[in-house]
This record gives structure tokens, sequence and C-alpha cells, in this order.
């Protein structure tokens, strides 16, 4: 896969907007014209031809950010004002988004380095959402094979008009030969034995479907012919879901990751509160299945076993889950699993977390002194604590959480490793508050997180101020931490995002950088603004910087006014991933106290933050919710 967290210190981004000779107006005589520029190191001249060609043609000022890497447009936006929408709409009256999209593609494909998109990109999916935008979603592919992560998406507004293009497209890959040398079973087992050596597990108990054959195209390195394998050790000491891709040519093993998405705690002992909840009638007793709702709400127990399990089980319907270690975690899971069915479904038009009306599963009493919840790709499990944390279904925004990385995995599929991983981590962090908030609004403990779970008191994260709780993580783009640990830092950065979110959602200050958002666009709004980037703008590798692209069509998608949306874009000045000039502020080199920018970002006249950071040093403070003793890190400000 084209990682786009490696490497992240040369991904830069710009944007440029121009308007061709006789080009679109928005009819103020006054308005000062969109000018171009850009470093020439960024863009080709063939590029440049295209991008001046696209303004041309669509008689639209359009914003273009380009990766530095891949040097290949990232983001292309455009104004979505009445006065701008000029011309024949881009769907036809077959409103077939696949065929307008690379009918567009075609067009200027020299602005994306593209030889034949026909051939290079294969639709992964289409619809119509709720607003009528229509959105087109593509993997790239190679001689019919897919290239592990790099994909691009196409937006359409209810009129037809192309409004955006979003990717992470490799070019010059035609010449990757793509017969492999090693059969798949060979692979699989030298996936098998790496994975064994990683986790210390017996390789009998490893499930591994059929691998995938992929074209592996990491930056700063030669693209290959590779397998891509989900080998699921869940029966190791520390359960986990490896994704490891081995050379298709020579065997040896190019990258893993743990996928296995977590939050991290050590609990014992329930609150004791009494709860109602639906259940259902099972032989001559009951069993924890809430079957009441158009989705099964399923609660099964491990019996401190290392298994999905079986259902949870009782003879009398008013006592359950008593006598065991991590008594009442059973009802816990259950009651907060149905809140977030109720969320998803009530805010957001979800059926369910596949979207599909398939059932929610939660396994309680995982493992022995199993000190974590997880979502493991089908559901979610939960240990029975430890010394200091009760077991984790005791909170309802960790369960919020945990069950966020399904609807993730299942629209966005943000890579759990590097920015994406950040990204993927925050988003749960972010709906975690948000389902804690519409069952029990304070305004103050919504935006902590776990303060439930902790036995002596106290929150495992804090999104008003990410430094201020135990193991503190990075507030700003200056504290970013570069680290081979924890998937590049994944519980550790998503501290930036999830202070941006605080910020736009009720206004504050960032504590790193001072800089004030002075108020919020409201719970209501926030919520449905980051649903929508998550499900519609976020790809596999979407990075910070193109996070901030996809809130902000999001917000015009919505329809937020322009106040609104410069809320949205000041809390991401806020936190340092952009400026006020538009320029970005890159992250601190781990050798230094202080910084200078060393990239330009050009912005439109239409926002004050058309760019964002595509990378920068990155890194990680602590895994996850654990008292990870001896792992400390010092806060980094600009110089």
């Amino acid at each position: 896969m084209r990682r786009f967290g490696e490497g992240m210190k040369k991904s830069a981004v710009f944007a440029l907007a121009i308007v061709a000779a006789g080009g679109c107006s928005s009819g103020d005589p006054t308005e000062e014209a969109p000018t171009a520029r850009v470093s020439s190191a960024l863009a080709t001249p063939s590029q440049l031809d295209a991008f001046q060609m696209l303004a041309a043609n669509t008689q639209r000022s359009w914003t273009w950010v380009q990766d530095q890497d891949l040097k290949t447009p990232k983001h292309l936006g455009t104004s979505r004002m009445p006065s701008t929408r000029i011309g024949a709409p881009v769907l036809g009256m077959d409103r077939d988004a696949v065929k307008a999209t690379l009918s567009v593609l075609t067009e200027n494909k020299a602005l994306f380095r593209m030889r034949e998109p026909e051939l290079e990109l294969s639709v992964s999916r289409t619809h119509v959402d709720e607003l009528g935008m229509t959105h087109a979603r593509f993997q790239q592919m190679v001689h019919g094979v897919p290239v592990s992560g790099a994909e691009l998406a196409a937006h359409y507004d209810p009129a037809g008009h192309i409004t955006s293009i979003d990717a992470n497209y490799v070019a010059d890959l035609d010449d990757v030969d793509v017969n492999p040398k090693l059969l798949e079973s060979d692979a699989r087992a030298l996936a098998h034995a790496d994975v064994a050596a990683r986790t210390a597990v017996d390789e009998a108990t490893l499930e591994t479907p059929p691998g995938t054959l992929v074209v592996y195209a990491p930056k700063q390195a030669a693209a290959t012919l590779a397998y891509e394998f989900t080998v699921r050790a869940m029966a190791a000491e520390r359960p986990a879901i490896w994704v490891v891709t081995v050379d298709a040519k020579t065997g040896s093993i190019l990258h893993g990751y743990d996928n296995l998405q977590t939050v991290q705690g050590k609990g014992a002992g329930v609150l004791g509160d009494d709860k109602e909840f639906e259940i259902t009638v099972a032989g001559e007793g009951f069993a924890l299945t809430d079957s009441t709702t158009s989705v099964q709400i399923k609660t099964l127990t491990a019996a401190r076993q290392k298994i999905r399990g079986s259902a949870v089980t009782s003879s009398d319907p008013n006592s359950w889950d008593t006598g065991v270690p991590g008594a009442g975690s059973a009802v816990d899971a259950h009651v907060n699993a149905g809140a977030v069915y109720r969320y998803y479904r009530d805010k957001h038009k979800r059926n369910a977390i596949n979207g599909k009306g398939g059932a929610l599963v939660s396994t309680v009493h995982y493992g022995v002194a199993y000190d974590n919840a997880a979502w493991d790709g089908s559901g979610m499990i939960y240990g029975d604590g430890g010394d200091m944390f009760l077991p984790p279904s005791v909170s309802l925004d960790v369960v919020g959480h945990e069950f966020t990385h399904g609807v993730t995995e299942r629209t966005s599929a943000l890579i759990y490793e590097n920015q994406p991983g950040a990204l993927n981590e925050a988003v749960s962090d972010i709906f975690g508050a948000f389902i804690e908030h519409s069952v029990t609004p304070d305004e103050a403990k919504n935006w902590t997180m776990g303060e439930a779970v902790t036995k002596a008191g106290g929150a495992l994260r804090d999104m008003r101020d990410p430094g201020a709780v135990a193991i503190p993580q990075p507030a700003h783009m200056s504290q970013y931490w570069n680290t081979q640990q924890d998937n590049g830092g994944v519980h550790a950065n998503s501290g930036i995002i999830n202070n941006a979110a605080y910020l736009m959602t009720v206004g504050g200050v960032n504590p790193v950088s001072n800089v004030e958002v002075p108020s919020g666009i409201g719970w209501a709004k926030s919520e449905r603004l980051w649903y929508r980037a998550n499900t519609e703008y976020f790809l596999k590798t979407t990075d910070f910087g193109q996070a901030a692209h996809g809130l902000l069509e999001a917000a015009k998608d919505i329809g937020l006014t322009e106040e609104e949306t410069q809320i949205v874009a000041r809390a991401f000045v806020a936190t340092g991933i952009i400026d006020e000039s538009g320029s970005e502020t890159p992250a601190v080199e781990e050798s230094s106290e202080d910084s200078t920018p060393r990239r330009r970002l050009v912005i439109t006249r239409s926002s004050s933050c058309s760019a964002a950071p595509g990378g920068g040093s990155v890194g990680h403070v602590a895994l996850a919710f654990a008292a990870c003793a001896g792992l400390a890190w010092k806060r980094r400000r600009k110089g």
C-alpha cells in the first residue's frame, strides 16, 4: 500500500485557485480574482496546463491541493455558491456518476498523471445521499490488481455539478509486474510465522481468510506485487488482528500493523446501578438479546476464554451476570450497545453499525484479567478489568467509541496507523462524546473520555485540554509525535483532532497555541458534520489535512453559513493544522525545540483555510488508556 503515514515529513500540500480569462465571476466588480501560486517542485508544467484547462472548461474557480510525495492532486474543490453554478450539469439524464467521473478524469488525466482512467479505476460504490448529492468511489487498479490504499472519490451536488474530488492516486505503476512467483498458501505460511513471532501465539490458533493480491507502493520505495493477509490472533496473550503484507516475488514481509482497534483499560467491579433493558425468552430461561428493534442487540459471554462466546442467560429476568469476575459488565454492555444503536438510528438514520441492519454483538468476560475493550471487526469484546479500572463496558462513551470503529470500518475504512489511524481514533472519541451527550448532556463531562471507567476517578482523555490527563496527548501540531510504537501513535496524535472537534462544537482556546475560537456551531450541527465527513469524504488514507478539507466540504453540503464554516476553519487554525495566512504549521522534529514553517500554502478568497498539512513528523504519547509508566513526552511549541 502507498502508506501515507510513512515519510510524512515530506508530505506537503498546497492550494491553487485560478480563473481562466473570461471565466466565471461572482458578479461583484470589487471582488478580486483568485490567482495561481505554485512551487514548480510540486506540480509539472503539464499539470498546470491541465488545471488551467479545467478552469476554462468548467468556468469555475477551483482549489487544488497537491500531495508532495505522490505529485498528484489529493483534493480538488470548487465553490458551490449559486452564482458560480454556470453551464450544464456534469451528470447526464441517466445520473451515471461512474461514467461522468471517468469522463472528467479522462479530460483531465494530465492533471492526475493518469494514463487510462477507465482501466486504472474500478468502481467501489456509488450512492445518492439524503441531501440529493451523488458520490462515486473508485479503487485504483494496475492490470486488474488493486493498489492497496489508493482510492479516488468524486462528489456531485443535487443539480449534477461536480463539487470536489478526493484522491490518493499513485502514478507511473503501469510497468509493475503483476504475476506472482509465490503461491498464496506459501505467502500465508510466511504471514503466520511473522504473526506468531510478533505475538507469541500458537500458529494453529490463527484464523486467516484467503489473502488478496495487491500492488504495494510505499512512499520512498519502489512498488511491488504483494499478498495482503488479515491474520486474527485472538488467542494470543494480547489479542490482535494483524494486517500483513508479503512480497509476492520474494516472500519478504513488507509491512504489518495491528488492526484490533482498542481502548485499553484495567478495571474491577461494577457501579451497581439498576437499569432496565430488553431480553428474550431462551429455553426455560432468558437471554440478553434485544429483538424489539429492527436489529438484534446481542450480549455474549466468553466465560473467561478468548472466544466469541455464547449468550448471557439467566433463569431470573431480574438478576443478571452475578457471582463472576467483572459482575454486571454484561448489563452495562447490553444497555450501552442499545444506546449506541439508537443514537445512529435517530441522529443519522443509520441502520445499525454496518448500515444494513446487522446485529450489534458484545462479548463480555473475555479472557482472564483481559484489561481491554476492542472492536474486532464483527463486534465488541470486553475484559473484566484489573486493579485500576472498572470493566470498560460500564462507560457509554467507551462503548460508543468502540462501536464507532465499526462504522468507520464500513464507511471511510481509515487504516489503523499513522495519521489515518489517529484520525480513526479521534472519530471514535468524537462520537463517543456525541453519544454520551445524547443520553446525559453535560457540557464538561461529555468532552472527557472514560471517566466512568477509572476506579480512582479522573478521565482517560480530555478533548478540551488533551494534555491535562494522567497520560497526556498532544493538542497541537507542534507536539505531533514520531514513533514506531502504537501503529505510529494512533492513540496519542488523535488528541489534535479531538481538540479541533471540541473547539468547532462549543468554542474555546487551544491550550498550546492560545488561539481562541470564540463560539462553536453547536452539538447538533457538529455531529452531523463529522458523520458526513467520515461517511462521504474520508478515504482509507485520509490524513489530517485531507480531514480538514473533508469537514469543509461537508460544511457546504449541510448548509452551514459562512460564519459557521469559518468556525470550523478556525478550529484547524487553533490546533496548528493551518495558520491564519494559510501556511502549514509543520510538526516539530524530535531533536528540535522549535521549528520554522517550511512549506507555503495558498488559499482561495472564499475560505480562510483551503489547505491543510499532509503530515510532518508524527508521534506517540502512550498506548490508549493504559497507565504506561516511563512513557512521557514534553510539550513542544513553535519557535
